[in-house]
């Protein structure tokens, strides 16, 4: 178990002033002390958390009033504010469940945390105590943290550690556990006061010497609760907790100290949500492809707006909080704040099911997709979303319009990515697929009895040659799915796999080129030689904007290739694309 025993850096929680009740005569040399201010929780009559320099100045856990302002007469005594103080330990549990699923509120001010199933994951248990202390550092906390077998020992160790008692804090094997616990003293037990003068008046300082009293004269005077915790603490006794859950639905927000003018300032307040989303997301195990900040307007005018939005979004869902607090301070980069900001609010609307990896030995081939995918998040945050452009694949043959480019997208370019998955998973899966043409011209052959060997000559090629592919001319120009009937697959021998097809060149112009004519071949600066066969592409009827066009790989005699078409009816030739 590790507990984290947070203290206050000044007053997170917010507690008001508490006035003393009683001003102690001074001990002498006291006007000697220099003035320093302090604070201190206290209740009405001893202190119960010093903060660091009441500390320096010799005030612990358990003085008196009296005797605390006799030690720093500067010290501001201030009263804990319990509902908000829960509210604080709450928060941090749950930005802590990013680490473990087993974290529980203990007793004065301790969240213990169940980490011996997750050394490893987290690179050991040294790694793993700096990212803790790093979480609890984002809530403006600093904690004091502990290691035990048991949860009772770690807690003793971790009051140990605030109060700066003894040296070693850290626990890992149980055959020690006892020999660092006994010299703990008595004075950090969770009883009543009374109870620990009773212990000290006694001669009982260390829990070595509480375990060597008598069982029967303890439970009579203390009760068996005492000998009970020790046991639990010494793991002789089991220790059964109940967790702290995660809400059903996320929902945080902060408010700040002070008016924040500036769109970057807000994004310390906001890592301390961010940092809560992370752990609430890795409780119910579930990822996060978008959020809403809201922010909270101090209201200038009358008729300004008191709430504004903030959406972040991004292609591949996540839990990680720093690649979150990454792409929201790239968004506030680019924000303008209309009016100063008093809150925050993170509303979490974009939440999936999200089951983690596992690592492996070589890299797998999706990783590059979601690197590629997290390179335009980053993109697309810092140089805004219109100047990151994508280029799309249209379900259209006419080069022109087989491609699109738009503004990066990231919800689409997820999508995308999954129905291109599936559509590769579906090609696989079907047993046959044909073009239009070749659809027709198989059942043609068919019906009219034609010879089987030319069938199968012409299942081999997915293009015809131009008098053959005058015969479907107005056929759209797709590519479907089917199922061949019982006598069309006895009479066709076809490929299960994708039939091939002509290369297409990656510098396509804007718009086609004209050539000239000489010796009827076409010129583009040199005479063309044609490479390979017709490639017919006749589509476009349905919107009005029709082509019919037979496309060829040319190459001129220096070796540049180039990628022309003619017109079907016209006879003239264009230059469409470039090959490297």
């Amino acid at each position: 178990m590790k507990p984290i025993e947070p203290l206050p850096d000044g007053s997170p929680a917010k507690p008001h002033r508490c006035e003393p009740g009683d001003e102690a005569s001074q001990p002498p040399g006291a006007g000697d002390i220099t003035e320093v201010r302090c604070y201190a929780l206290a209740d009405h009559a001893h202190i119960l958390m010093p903060d660091f320099d009441a500390l320096r100045a010799g005030v612990h856990v358990g003085h008196s009033r009296s005797y605390a302002l006799a030690l720093a007469p500067g010290l501001k005594m201030l009263a804990a504010d319990s509902a908000r103080e829960t509210q604080a330990f709450e928060a941090m549990a749950l930005a802590l469940l990013t680490y473990t699923p087993k974290v529980s509120l203990a007793h004065a001010h301790t969240l213990l945390l169940e980490v011996g199933a997750g050394l490893r994951l987290f690179g050991g248990l040294r790694a793993l105590l700096s990212q803790v202390s790093a979480t609890v550092a984002e809530f403006d906390y600093t904690a004091r943290i502990a290691c035990a077998p048991t949860a009772w020992g770690a807690w003793l160790l971790a009051q140990a550690h605030a109060v700066r008692q003894g040296h070693r804090w850290h626990v890992i094997k149980e055959t020690s556990l006892a020999r660092v616990l006994d010299r703990i003293s008595v004075s950090l037990l969770p009883v009543a006061q009374a109870h620990r003068d009773a212990l000290t008046h006694v001669g009982c300082t260390t829990l070595a010497d509480l375990r060597q009293l008598p069982r029967s004269g303890v439970v009579r005077r203390f009760g068996s609760g005492m000998l009970d915790l020790l046991a639990q603490a010494y793991g002789t006794r089991p220790d059964p907790r109940e967790s702290f859950r995660a809400p059903a639905s996320f929902h945080a927000q902060l408010e700040l100290p002070s008016r924040v003018d500036n769109a970057d300032a807000l994004l310390f307040a906001a890592r301390r949500l961010i940092v809560q989303l992370a752990g609430w997301l890795s409780a119910h195990h579930a990822a996060l492809s978008g959020y809403t900040l809201l922010l909270e307007h101090e209201l200038a005018s009358r008729h300004a707006p008191k709430t504004s939005s903030l959406k972040v979004a991004w292609a591949i869902p996540s839990r990680d909080a720093e690649h979150l607090i990454w792409l929201l301070r790239e968004k506030l980069n680019q924000t303008v704040l209309m009016a100063p900001v008093i809150e925050l609010k993170l509303i979490a609307d974009q939440i999936g099911e999200y089951a983690g990896r596992s690592d492996t030995l070589f890299p797998m081939p999706e990783s590059d997709g979601d690197s590629i995918a997290r390179l335009l998040e980053r993109l697309s945050a810092r140089l805004g979303a219109e100047n990151v452009l994508q280029m799309s694949v249209q379900d259209d043959h006419r080069p022109e319009r087989a491609m699109r480019v738009e503004a990066y997208q990231a919800q689409a370019f997820s999508r995308k990515k999954r129905s291109s998955a599936k559509a590769r998973t579906k090609i696989k899966a079907d047993k046959t697929w044909l073009t239009d043409e070749l659809q027709h011209a198989a059942l043609e052959s068919v019906r009219v009895g034609g010879d089987a060997a030319e069938q199968a000559e012409q299942a081999e090629h997915p293009l015809y040659s131009s008098q053959q592919s005058d015969k479907t001319s107005d056929a759209k120009s797709s590519c479907i799915f089917v199922t061949p009937s019982a006598d069309t697959q006895t009479s066709l021998d076809l490929p299960d796999s994708v039939l091939p097809s002509q290369p297409r060149p990656v510098w396509m112009l804007d718009k086609p080129l004209r050539l000239m004519m000489r010796d009827q071949r076409p010129i583009y600066r040199r005479p063309l030689k044609m490479l390979t066969r017709t490639e017919r592409i006749e589509a476009g009827w349905w919107d009005g904007n029709r082509v019919e066009r037979d496309y060829y790989v040319a190459a001129d005699d220096r070796g540049h290739m180039f990628w022309v078409y003619r017109e079907r009816f016209s006879g003239e030739w264009y230059l469409q694309g470039l090959f490297g």
